[in-house]
């Protein structure tokens, strides 16, 4: 298939730009990092070979790490327009529309990340990017317990056990194709808002 011929306009750049990274979410998804190339992704996209290294000096990798901040903002997205009272409230909502798309998605976004860890050593920029991404999300998770009234040394303890739960969820329900599985660590991250079960509250 012949690629559309290019536009130099900034919108038709951003429109490329927005092919090409979510081809390539989606070629990660179903084939891993590894397995993927780069004129998989560009035939996906239908971009023309010039637009990936314009875009995306930095090859494969620079797309990868375009890819996890995407997610990342995502996610980030969710926990901040939730207009839950309480952390708790807030996982629970956020949990079961995670749940949701594992499973509109086959299950395939659970291990996307998990697939970009493994990467590490061969591709540093992208594990430093997940590094990143982890820590956002557990930075993310520690304001909203901390707004609870939970200390902070126990809210920054509290918000790495629940980022850890919630991915090792969603690698346990790819593997079992049953997203109740995530729910259930969803269950157990909610429990871990609890302030008075965590320690004593900010006075």
């Amino acid at each position: 298939m012949q690629a559309p011929a290019a536009s130099n306009t900034p919108a038709a750049e951003a429109d490329t730009r927005s092919r090409i990274l979510a081809a390539a979410q989606r070629l990660f998804r179903k084939r891993g990092y590894h397995a993927t190339g780069l004129n998989d992704v560009l035939d996906l996209a239908q971009a023309p070979k010039g637009s990936l290294y314009h875009h995306f000096p930095g090859g494969k990798e620079a797309i990868g790490v375009c890819v996890v901040q995407d997610i990342t903002q995502g996610l980030l997205g969710l926990l901040a327009q939730s207009r839950a009272r309480s952390t708790a409230t807030l996982l629970a909502q956020v949990g079961e529309q995670l749940a949701t798309t594992m499973q509109r998605t086959d299950f395939e976004i659970c291990t996307l990340f998990a697939a970009f860890a493994a990467e590490r050593k061969t591709s540093p920029q992208l594990g430093l990017a997940l590094a990143e991404a982890y820590k956002a999300l557990a930075c993310a998770i520690q304001g909203h317990l901390q707004h609870d009234g939970m200390a902070v040394r126990t809210a920054q303890d509290t918000a790495w056990a629940i980022t850890a739960l919630l991915e090792g969820g969603s690698l346990l329900s790819q593997a079992q194709q049953n997203a109740d599985v995530f729910r259930l660590t969803v269950k157990h991250a909610v429990r871990l808002c609890k302030p008075e079960l965590q320690g004593k509250r900010v006075k």
